[in-house]
């Protein structure tokens, strides 16, 4: 049945919400910051709302002491939720990229009542693409009860399988203003040396995924005199220079020739012109771009991920301190699972080797009772640091241990060795 698309004040867009509901939010650069304001504005009346979510880049002004109606589930921590999840008015959901969108639709654990979305305007035939966010969004907005746009002509017209028809949204307000942006992060001298040991294990005509952060900003940098590269999943502005250095040309992928699978894009107007009507990006949602059996097909398949910590063992966290979560799962195990089955494929998961300005090695014996495993050590192939790349595919726990010790600073190498043969 064909939805009314009403055009609204942000105040009558939102006065459709009850209180109780379930609430979905696009991450990152896609969030409707607008509709978001007016959410808070309405706070009072909307009790026990719940806000489901990801990363997001502001201060999520929803979990604010004098927001306290509302409630927030997120798969994704951060400190800025430290307080509200003290009073309560915050759940992490521990899930991955691909089976939220299995637990964001109808019949779902999360299936929400409402989803947000924020677009670029209707084209003459009345289709909304979603931008730069379309992984979980767009699956749940296909399928929910409500759907809400911001529209925006800001927002990037990207192609692929980015679109919601005009008769499937209820309600639309119009908002002329720049996205939310995720400026490069400034890269130090040990991302610099990462991303260089990272680079030199990838393989040119390989399927490269990167996270965000300064280390994945630190490889793309690295990358620029590779050939034949194609990207998967996540675009950010470094992105964009490895295209028009002609680095990636997606040209020898076996699926989507030509293009590049993505699910979100983070970074500046510059990737945002990037992304407009360019039919070299493909955005999918997440039930494609982060399906294990997707990224079986895609040969010599890289996947390159951050840490917190690793374990002599090849465990990896990221993101839990010791039973304190204060990250999420992601699209991680997605990857690394993906990577395990592609021809020529590899998990490398990268990070400094110590952290508190150098005061604890990252590089431990054993993760810390009550950390999350985010990768089995089954699934890693290799750990970088600045020290250089320790291989793990196919050793013995000796084997494994001694090369993870080879990459360990300095410093706590005879600490951990001690440890090692004490055990």
């Amino acid at each position: 049945m064909a939805r009314a698309f009403t055009r609204c004040s942000l105040a009558d867009a939102v006065a459709r919400l009850r209180p109780g509901m379930k609430v979905l939010l696009p991450p990152a650069c896609g969030e409707p910051v607008a509709l978001v304001g007016e959410i808070c504005r309405q706070a009072a009346r909307l009790a026990e709302l719940t806000l489901l979510g990801g990363m997001h880049l502001g201060d999520y002004p929803w979990a604010r002491a004098e927001h306290a109606p509302l409630r927030f589930a997120t798969w994704h921590m951060s400190g800025h939720l430290d307080d509200a999840r003290r009073r309560g008015r915050v759940e992490f959901v521990p899930l991955r990229y691909f089976d939220l969108t299995r637990e964001l639709v109808r019949g779902g654990v999360w299936a929400p009542d409402c989803v947000l979305v924020h677009c670029a305007p209707p084209d003459a035939r009345g289709y909304l693409s979603l931008g730069v966010s379309v992984g979980v969004t767009l699956p749940a907005a296909r399928r929910a009860p409500l759907v809400i746009a911001q529209v925006n002509p800001a927002m990037p017209r990207t192609l692929g399988n980015a679109f919601l028809h005009r008769s499937q949204i209820d309600a639309w307000v119009e908002v002329d203003a720049p996205l939310t942006e995720y400026p490069p992060p400034v890269l130090g001298g040990v991302e610099r040396a990462i991303g260089h040991h990272v680079a030199a294990l990838v393989p040119d005509g390989a399927t490269v995924q990167v996270g965000v952060g300064a280390i994945p900003q630190a490889v793309l940098e690295a990358l620029v005199d590779h050939r034949e590269l194609a990207l998967h999943s996540l675009l950010v502005d470094s992105s964009v220079t490895l295209v028009e250095r002609g680095v990636v040309t997606n040209a020898l992928k076996r699926i989507h020739r030509g293009r590049m699978d993505i699910a979100e894009a983070m970074g500046t107007r510059r990737l945002f012109d990037f992304l407009h009507d360019n039919p070299r990006v493909n955005m999918e949602s997440s039930a494609f771009v982060h399906d294990p059996e997707t990224i079986a097909r895609l040969d010599r398949f890289v996947a390159i991920n951050s840490a917190l910590a690793v374990d002599l063992s090849g465990q990896v966290t990221a993101e839990s301190l010791g039973p304190r979560q204060v990250a999420g799962i992601g699209g991680q195990f997605d990857f690394v699972l993906g990577a395990s089955r592609s021809r020529g494929g590899a998990a490398i998961l990268a990070l400094p080797s110590t952290g508190r300005e150098g005061q604890v090695s990252r590089i431990v014996t054993h993760l810390a009772p009550g950390t999350a495993v985010t990768s089995p050590r089954f699934l890693v192939d290799w750990v970088v640091t600045e020290y250089g790349a320790a291989s793990l595919r196919g050793k013995g726990e000796r084997g494994r241990a001694e090369a993870l010790l080879a990459v360990a600073h300095p410093r706590f190498q005879g600490e951990l060795e001690r440890a090692l043969t004490s055990s």
